[in-house]
């Protein structure tokens, strides 16, 4: 494609253009580390870098074009130069047309919401699948292209380019459906500005991401983006849980006229449950939908899955999926790596691995943990570094609130010192650092004003075998935060760390412990004939 035919289908503007029209783009990239001779280099500014400054190396390895917004200083190999108003703005476009809009061959179905995204997008493509039909994969967890080819995810939804890039291989491979998690970042980025969306899913709108968006209105007004392209009648739906008190205001985006299918627990939703019975096994629900009543037994557990499994379900309703298929699909998955997973090393007590990251995904955990009657529940759960910070003292205070025991830990610390993350969530139980400190010294930890009991440890990987050492017969350890992820970002650098690998080594030495004679049930350990 020549640098003419791409500009003229992306209907990009420029201001000026400098050099060769004709010349002939094999690719297009923002990180100057990816680009190859021939590519088009777009000069994005994030948050941290300026693409600008990139140039020169952009230029080394072969760019032959480069967009910017001002006069760059430009090597051999550059043939031409495109200024342009806003590089960020245009980049969706000029991936969407560089890779032929492949969306456009795409049934597309996109799902916004602050929890519930992974584990609705894995039902739903389940669903299709049941349904015959080849279908692709972008997620928190893997991108994969029906089935095949599948990655690890950097990002919940991948920039503009390797987004375009994806489902343009999805086309190649035969792919029909892609069920796609969009975040709030993309939306704001206008990351997915060229994709063709065909159903939009809400599933809840709660605290999240204020390290990024200004305020809880320009969270919600990103969610929002998604649900403003559904305008045509004909092709676009609306699925939209109904018992969010932001669920009007997503119903009312794009084109009124657009179907809305609606979910919840309530009888006023299209789609609601007549009956649940939650075990901490399986989960068992009986769903009235607009076409009749269906019963689901599913390996997904608690309530919050029930809200998951109605949303998978009510999409199968507006693009008219068989109910069978639609029962089919969603018992066929079993569990979602880090939501609500079970490590089972046939211990005496549920050990639970969750992704919760957020004071009402912790909240919602913590109540479905409950809801299946454990004898104690031991917590395990950090706040990330270098994010917001106002949420540390509310996650603290609703793990102790909803814990007999808890342990507060690490969770990718990043810049900031581990302590002094653990000093702001201990704010949230009425304690600082010091004054924990000072109970260390006499080896004895109070409980807090509700009876139950608070433990610190900033190494997550003691903190995960203590909390485990801990469980006895009846109880449910669970370890919140990071589910599905593999690492630690302690400074910039990513250490490898696997809270299900960590849970599965303790459960192997819990007995040995034990019969040692050490007692676990706090922290630190005692040991046979330790006194106070």
């Amino acid at each position: 494609m020549t640098l003419t035919e791409l500009l003229d289908e992306a209907k990009v503007v420029p201001l000026s253009v400098e050099g060769d029209l004709d010349v002939i783009i094999s690719g297009i990239h923002h990180d100057s580390r990816q680009v190859n001779s021939g590519d088009m280099f777009v000069c994005c500014i994030g948050e941290t870098s300026d693409g600008h400054s990139f140039v020169p190396q952009a230029a080394e390895q072969g760019a032959v074009v480069i967009v910017a917004t001002k006069e760059v200083e430009i090597g051999e190999s550059v043939k031409a130069v495109v200024i342009v108003s806003d590089t960020n703005s245009i980049l969706s476009a000029l991936a969407g047309a560089f890779y032929g809009r492949p969306s456009e061959s795409l049934a597309v179905v996109g799902i916004t919401g602050t929890n519930g995204k992974t584990t609705t997008s894995y039902l739903l493509r389940s669903i299709y699948e049941s349904m015959g039909l080849k279908t692709g994969l972008i997620g928190t967890i893997s991108y994969s292209i029906h089935g095949k080819h599948k990655q690890d995810a950097p990002h919940t939804t991948p920039d503009a380019v390797y987004l375009q890039k994806l489902m343009a291989t999805m086309v190649h491979n035969r792919t029909e459906v892609c069920v796609m998690e969009v975040s709030s970042h993309a939306l704001a980025q206008d990351r997915c500005k060229e994709i063709d969306f065909d159903v939009a899913v809400f599933t809840n709108l709660t605290r999240d991401h204020m390290d990024y968006h200004e305020n809880e209105d320009s969270y919600k007004e990103a969610k929002g983006k998604l649900f403003a392209s559904m305008v045509d009648p004909a092709r676009h739906r609306k699925v939209v849980n109904i018992d969010d008190p932001n669920a009007g205001y997503f119903v009312s985006l794009g084109n009124p006229k657009v179907p809305v299918v609606t979910f919840g627990m309530e009888k006023s939703a299209d789609v609601h449950p007549l009956d649940i019975q939650l075990t901490l096994f399986e989960t068992n629900v009986l769903v009235k939908t607009p076409r009749g009543n269906i019963e689901i037994s599913s390996g997904l557990l608690g309530r919050h899955n029930v809200y998951n499994i109605l949303a998978a379900v009510s999409v199968g309703i507006a693009v008219d999926a068989p109910l069978e298929d639609i029962v089919r699909g969603i018992e066929e998955v079993d569990s979602v790596p880090g939501r609500v997973e079970l490590v089972d090393e046939e211990q005496p007590f549920a050990v639970i691995v969750d992704y919760a990251h957020t004071p009402d995904a912790l909240s919602r955990l913590l109540d479905t943990v409950r809801e299946c009657g454990p004898r104690r529940i031991i917590t395990v759960v950090g706040c990330g570094g270098d994010r917001d910070r106002g949420k540390r003292p509310v996650m603290a205070k609703i793990a102790a609130a909803k814990s007999e025991v808890c342990i507060f830990t690490s969770d990718n610390p990043r810049s900031e010192d581990p302590l002094e993350i653990l000093d702001d969530m201990l704010a949230g139980v009425g304690w600082s650092m010091d004054e924990y400190l000072k109970c260390g010294e006499r080896s004895y930890y109070p409980p807090i004003w509700n009876g139950n009991r608070v433990f610190v440890y900033d190494l997550r990987k003691i903190a995960v075998r203590a909390a485990v050492a801990m469980g006895e017969e009846g109880d449910a350890v669970v370890i919140a935060g990071k589910g599905h992820e593999k690492y630690q970002i302690i400074g910039k650098e990513r250490k490898y760390h696997d809270d299900r690998e960590e849970c599965r080594e303790a459960l192997l030495h819990v007995d040995m412990l034990h019969a040692s004679g050490i007692d676990t049930s706090e922290i630190p350990w005692k040991f046979p004939g330790h006194k106070l």
